[in-house]
C-alpha cells in the first residue's frame, strides 16, 4: 500500500471515530432520547369572551399535566372582534397569581421590565389593526436543546389581560397550544 492508500484509510478511520463520538454525545439520538419520543400538544383556550366597552378584564386558564412535559414551543393566538383596536395579551406561568392585576398602574397595563417566572408571551395592540391585522397568530420556538418542564400534576396557567378602549363591548380570545416531549 502506497502514502496515498494509508492516508485514505487513516481519513477513513478518523471520519467514522468523529462520526461515533457526535452520535454518542448527542442526547437526542440515544435510545430513549427526545428524538425517539413523539411530540405532543395540549391547548388551553379562553374561548371568545366579551369585555364591555373602555373595561380592562384580566382573567387566568389553566390545565394541569398529566404527564411530564417538556414544552419545546408554543402557538399563540389572540383575537379581538372585528379587528377592533385593543391593546391585550398573554402569557404563561407555573404561577397561579395573575400578574396584569399586580401592573395596574403600569399605564397601558402591560408588563414593566424584568419580571422573572413567565414565559410564552404574545400581544396585540392597537397597532396591529393600523397595519391591517385583525388578529396575532405567532409560534415561538425555543432555542435547540432548551425546554419548560412541567412535572406531571403541576399547573401551567394562562394569564390574560385585554383592554377594550372602545365605546361597544368586543369580544376577546386567547389561546396557546403547548408542544412538548
Amino acid at each position: 500500500m502506497n502514502a496515498l492508500g494509508y492516508s485514505v484509510v487513516l481519513a477513513g478511520v478518523g471520519v467514522a471515530i468523529g462520526v461515533t463520538a457526535l452520535w454518542a454525545a448527542s442526547p437526542g439520538d440515544a435510545a430513549g432520547g427526545p428524538a425517539d419520543r413523539p411530540l405532543k400538544s395540549i391547548t388551553i383556550n379562553t374561548e371568545a369572551y366579551t369585555v364591555k366597552a373602555r373595561t380592562v378584564d384580566r382573567r387566568s386558564s389553566q390545565i394541569t399535566a398529566d404527564e411530564d412535559m417538556h414544552i419545546v414551543g408554543i402557538e399563540h393566538f389572540t383575537g379581538v372582534q372585528g379587528g377592533a383596536w385593543s391593546d391585550n395579551g398573554h402569557m404563561l406561568s407555573l404561577r397561579p397569581d395573575n400578574p396584569w392585576t399586580r401592573w395596574e398602574k403600569a399605564g397601558t397595563g402591560m408588563e414593566p421590565t424584568g419580571q422573572k417566572g413567565y414565559f410564552g408571551y404574545c400581544g396585540r395592540d392597537y397597532y396591529c389593526e393600523v397595519g391591517g391585522i385583525g388578529d396575532v397568530t405567532q409560534y415561538e420556538m425555543f432555542p435547540a436543546g432548551t425546554h419548560v418542564f412541567v412535572p406531571a400534576g403541576q399547573k401551567v396557567y394562562l394569564h390574560c389581560y385585554a383592554n377594550n378602549f372602545n365605546a361597544a363591548p368586543k369580544a376577546f380570545h386567547h389561546t396557546v397550544r403547548l408542544l412538548y416531549w
